[in-house]
């Protein structure tokens, strides 16, 4: 999800002052698209432009809320009676009214609500008008919008039309970043999408973006938000509606160097390639020499004063249907309470199709707790609760599944980055250079090796994200290059990041760049380890003090989430074919058809590893312009892929 650097939220007069600016220059005429909208309207922009177009237009829900009231307002200027979240019923016909609020206001609301359609405080006689208008809002004072109903109108209803509009106003939009399609897309919500032909002079830098756009040429593109910028001429330096230009400017040019970054950044990733770009790509299963990012220290990361996105901005991605590790889930709301046995831990196995090693199994579970407590040891049945991650505290579940014996050990633990290392690696990207990253879910071989060796912050005993005790295994991993938020527009990177499991080191919190991690510490002279990292040791046949012996030891790190083993667990006796899925370490005949069908050279192993995982996330990115790296049932029809068959379960 996108935060990025949040400029000062808009205050009440300029809000008023927005809600109450409408132009009402007649829209570009027609049906056909200029750019064919194939895609849903929330996946055209990015989740920082929906919240700008949201702070804008409606304030937010706290402002909604306490200083609209919920209720009908007249914003003054030109406006009408407006509802909801910006719902102007001066600018709109009866017939659109009652589409748009028919089954979300009562009936009496919506008839009384009716007569003011079409009224606004415009000349002539406007003294007269806004007399009346200021009438009207008493009369109406005790109609109550509550913010969902207003909030799913906004998204439901003024989303999709607003969205329709740009795009049969504009060509090339395909070729924009979500930024800058958000950025245009606030431009037609504040001032329709009619300039963009009209020949009026007030609408100039309207007409030259229609002119930009249909070039399609990326030079011409990169002067929108010059363009953007110049309309303040028309309301002064000092108008809200001048502010708003220039945010949108940036909020364009944000995505712009996005697009530059990543851009180099695929272009580095892929330079040996050139050489022989006929050649099928093979699957690569070995591990790499050096790790591309450095393995974390124990100290936090040092923080700048550069500009941008603080750890205050920090959070998880709010939206399942915008993270990649539950995109391709069941829409169920968290928080629920299930059972985990060791049959369904073997059943996620299957449903993976994950090749796994022999010997004890470790399970991760990204966004999950033990019920009532941080361990629970040597049993058959787990008590869990789905939850999300915070990158802050241990908000996850990471445990060893005798498969012999059919019991379980689990505790608290981290599958995320700390928060401090979001903020650096958008600092770092800066300079072209990647640190921090969430590790997808997968099944990964871990190592028994060194963490750090030779330096101060070294920890024996660790397991190491490689396939030997030294060597470092390729990955492709998610990484937030412009904010703070994971989403499944963020670059996905072919890498090395030494996301080894380690402890926590820290009293509070936990240090993470992209470890998986668990409470406790590592003492360098007596070389014991401590705290529930030791616990975790044992139930793998490990002691509390590190031998020499259990370096190369290997173990199969199966990561999933919470909600991935909530709803096997529900479904425990009833078949779960909708929940098969293809992503990195999954094996067999499927991934063989999938390897085939992407043009890959044929694996004799199999496997999806860094090769396939990688194609398979350009084909997403191509076709749907996001990924989330993960083949599911629905997956497989939307990319046209035949794949899976009945029965492989």
């Amino acid at each position: 999800m996108d935060v990025g650097s949040h400029p000062a939220a808009p205050s009440a007069e300029d809000l008023f002052e927005m809600l109450g600016y409408r132009e009402a220059e007649t829209s570009v005429a027609g049906t056909v698209e200029a750019t064919v909208l194939d895609i849903p309207w929330s996946d055209a922009i990015s989740e920082r432009a929906r919240s700008f177009i949201v702070g804008w237009e409606t304030g937010g829900r706290a402002f909604y809320e306490r200083v609209i009231k919920a209720r009908p307002v007249w914003p003054e200027f030109a406006s009408g009676i407006t509802i909801g979240c910006g719902y102007d019923l001066g600018y709109h016909r009866p017939d659109e009214f009652r589409a748009d609020w028919q089954g979300r206001l009562p009936g009496a609301a919506i008839e009384r609500l009716s007569r003011t359609i079409g009224f606004r405080t415009d000349e002539p006689g406007r003294p007269a008008k806004v007399a009346q208008a200021r009438a009207l809002v008493r009369s109406l004072a005790d109609i109550v919008i509550p913010w969902e109903v207003a909030i799913g109108q906004f998204d439901e209803g003024k989303m999709p039309k607003l969205v329709s509009q740009l795009y049969r106003s504009l060509d090339h939009l395909d070729r924009l970043h979500p930024h800058g399609r958000g950025a245009l897309l606030s431009l037609v919500f504040n001032r329709g999408s009619g300039g963009f032909v009209s020949s009026k002079d007030r609408f100039r830098e309207m007409r030259a973006i229609a002119r930009a756009m249909a070039t399609g040429e990326r030079s011409e593109m990169a002067r929108i938000p010059d363009l953007l910028r110049a309309m303040s001429r028309v309301w002064g330096d000092g108008s809200s509606l001048a502010r708003r230009r220039r945010e949108e400017a940036d909020l364009f040019e944000a995505g712009l160097s996005e697009e530059r970054l990543t851009e180099a950044v695929v272009a580095l990733r892929q330079h040996g390639e050139a050489e022989a770009p006929a050649a099928p790509l093979a699957e690569q299963h070995e591990d790499v020499a050096e790790a591309s990012d450095d393995e974390e220290t124990v100290e936090e990361p040092a923080l700048t004063e550069a500009p941008g996105p603080t750890v205050a901005d920090v959070r998880w991605n709010p939206n399942d249907d915008d993270h990649p590790d539950y995109r391709h889930l069941p829409r169920a709301g968290q928080g629920a309470t299930f059972d985990l046995t060791a049959a369904d831990l073997e059943r996620l196995v299957r449903l993976n199709d994950f090749l796994v090693r022999p010997g004890p199994l470790v399970f991760a579970l990204r966004g999950c707790r033990i019920a009532g407590a941080d361990r629970r040891e040597d049993v058959e049945v787990l008590t869990l609760v789905d939850q999300r991650p915070d990158h802050r505290d241990y908000r996850c579940v990471m445990g060893v599944l005798d498969r012999e014996a059919g019991r379980m050990h689990a505790y608290r633990a981290s599958t995320v980055p700390e928060a401090r290392a979001l903020v650096t690696g958008v600092q770092k990207a800066r300079q072209g250079i990647f640190e921090g990253n969430l590790l997808p879910t997968g099944c990964y071989t871990y190592t028994v090796g060194t963490h750090r060796a030779g330096t101060s912050g070294e920890i024996r005993g660790v397991l190491r994200l490689a396939s030997t005790a030294t060597g470092a295994a390729e990955v492709v991993a998610l990484r937030s290059l412009q904010d703070v938020v994971y989403d499944r527009r963020d670059f996905w990177h072919r890498c090395a990041p030494a996301d080894n499991i380690h402890p926590g080191r820290r009293r509070e919190g936990f240090s993470s760049l992209g470890c998986l991690t668990l409470p406790g510490d590592y003492d360098r002279g007596s070389r014991s380890h401590s705290g529930l990292w030791a616990d975790f040791r044992v139930a793998l046949g490990m002691g509390r003090t590190f031998a020499a012996s259990d370096d190369g030891r290997q173990f199969s790190v199966m990561l999933l989430t919470g909600a991935d083993a909530a709803l096997v667990a529900g479904l425990r006796g009833a078949p779960a074919e909708g929940l098969r899925r293809l992503r990195f370490g999954s094996t067999g005949a499927a991934v063989a058809r999938l390897q085939a069908q992407m043009g890959l050279a044929p694996d004799r192993q199999r496997l999806v590893g860094p090769v396939t995982r990688a194609a398979f996330v350009a084909l997403q990115q191509r076709r749907l312009g996001w990924a989330d790296g993960i083949l599911s049932p629905e997956m497989e029809a939307d990319l046209g892929l035949d794949v899976f068959r009945e029965g492989e379960e």
